[in-house]
Order: C-alpha cells, then structure tokens, then sequence
C-alpha cells in the first residue's frame, strides 16, 4: 500500500513537472505588480515608473503599481515576501530595506531570506539642503547655527535612510536638530518648501528641481565625490565636516523561491532598459 501511494504520488508530480516548466515559459501572461513602500512622488517611486514604462514594452505586459507608505518602507516589503513567488509581485527597494530589520525587530522580516534578488537599480547621491530663510550657505555655517540655536531647527525624515544619514551628520557635527517624520520624501518636500522644517538630507532626485528653482538652497552633496548632476555643489567632506559620506541604493526584488526562470528574464529586461542612453538621461535628469 505504502510503494502504491508513493508509486502514485511521484507519477503525479513528474505528470506536473511539464505544466510549471509550461507556465514559467509563458511568463508574464497578465499584469506586473511593482509595489512601492513609499507615497507617490518620492524617489524610489520616480525611479520605478521611469523603468516600468520601458520594462512593459519589452515584457508586453502592463505593469501597475501599490505604493505602501509607512514604516520606512516594511509594510510593503512584507506585503511582497508574503506574496505568491510567482514574479507578478515585485518590490522596489531602497537603503531602508537593509535597516529596517534593526528598526523593527519584532517584525523578523529577513532581508535576504526572505527575498530573492533580481537587480541592483543604482547608488544615488543625497543633498544637505536648508529652506532659503536658514541663514547659512554653506556646511560650516549651518553647524554653527545649529550649535547657538539647540533644538531650534528641524529636519524632514521620510525614510530610515535619511533618518540615519541626518543623525550621523548630527553626530558628526556635535549638533542637536530635531526630527520631524513624514511618509516618504513625496510629503516630506512639500513640508520643507513650506518651511515647516528648515533642513533635509535627501534624493538628489527628488530635491533638485527645487535647488534648481530657488525653492531650497543646496550646501553640499553627501557623497564622496561631487555629482555630475551639480558640480558646482561641494561634498559634505569638502565643506566642515571631513569623512561624512551617505548614500542611498535602489534595487528591485521578487519573495523568497521566485523561480529562477523567472529571475533571470527580469533581471535581463532590466539590464536592458536600463542600458538605454534615454534611460540613463531620463534617470539622471
């Protein structure tokens, strides 16, 4: 009876084998899901619609997005690993993803565990900006400001990443400036240009329009080396605070035992898009 069952159980399962090597092949045959831990607007969220427009010609599937805001990004991360691991949910990460399981231990949401890499989107540089009331135009004086006016000042938080990158500039500097939490740089920007904070270490994506407008005055970029972006910024090493570097990475990821199939034609379509001069341009603009 026991070799009956196991005899019927392993001709079922090699009778199954064709049919998932079948539907593998076939993928995507119905609508990708990119989910966004953060609110529209915000970096993470600019960069995923920029590669989806082009990944949903190369794929021939549309690609529709769930932006989850809350808790530096954890609550759409969990809603992926607790997806089916079937490619039609996918995360697009930040910096905030590799923090968060120290933020939140209690969750145990594995960063490596529980997902499976699919591509590394880039490193992107962030600004230290201040709101043009802030009397201080560069790094030196922004710290000297801060140290005769404990308290006083304020700065947007929007994510783990510039939470962390903003209270390492503060310990650094020997200063105290108080943390205002928002859902992601898309509602932390506006709070800023109205200055209901005065400073934001932040995307270069999401703050130079605004540099560029007048709207925020940049001090420095937080990189070790200037960005192309604007050269004409100095780094935070350059201006009064030397070995201070912070940067944050975007990548994408699909749950846990994403079939390998599955993995290698999205991280191949990506690597095409992303190979796309008009891409690159897009991305940097």
């Amino acid at each position: 009876m026991k070799f009956k069952l196991i005899h019927a159980w392993l001709t079922s399962l090699i009778l199954m084998m064709p049919l998932v090597g079948a539907a593998q092949t076939n993928y995507p045959n119905k609508p990708i899901r990119f989910v966004v831990g953060f609110t529209a607007g915000g970096s993470t969220d600019v960069i995923a619609r920029i590669l989806a427009k082009r990944m949903t010609g190369v794929l021939g599937q549309n690609i529709v997005f769930d932006n989850k805001p809350g808790a530096d990004s954890l609550i759409g991360s969990k809603l992926v690993a607790q997806s089916d691991p079937d490619g039609y949910t996918i995360l697009i990460a930040s910096g905030s993803h590799s923090i968060n399981p120290s933020l939140y231990p209690q969750d145990k949401l594995d960063p490596i565990k529980d997902f499976t890499p699919i591509g590394v989107i880039g490193d992107g540089p962030n600004f230290l900006v201040v709101h043009p009331s802030v009397p201080a135009t560069t790094v030196e004086e922004l710290i000297a400001l801060a140290k005769k006016n404990p308290g006083k000042l304020n700065y947007a938080s929007s994510a783990s990443t510039t939470f962390l990158h903003t209270e390492l500039f503060k310990n650094m500097a020997g200063i105290d400036i108080t943390s205002i939490p928002y859902k992601g740089s898309g509602a932390a920007v506006p709070a800023l240009l109205a200055n209901e904070v005065q400073v934001s270490v932040s995307s270069i994506v999401t703050l130079i329009q605004h540099v560029k407008a007048g709207k925020v005055r940049a001090l420095a970029v937080t990189t070790t080396k200037r960005s192309s972006l604007a050269p004409e910024v100095p780094t935070v090493t350059e201006k009064g605070l030397p070995g201070y570097v912070a940067s944050t990475w975007y990548g994408m990821l699909a749950p846990a035992n994403t079939p390998a199939s599955v993995v290698k034609l999205l991280n191949t379509t990506l690597n095409k898009v992303m190979d796309k001069p008009s891409i690159k341009t897009q991305l940097l603009n």
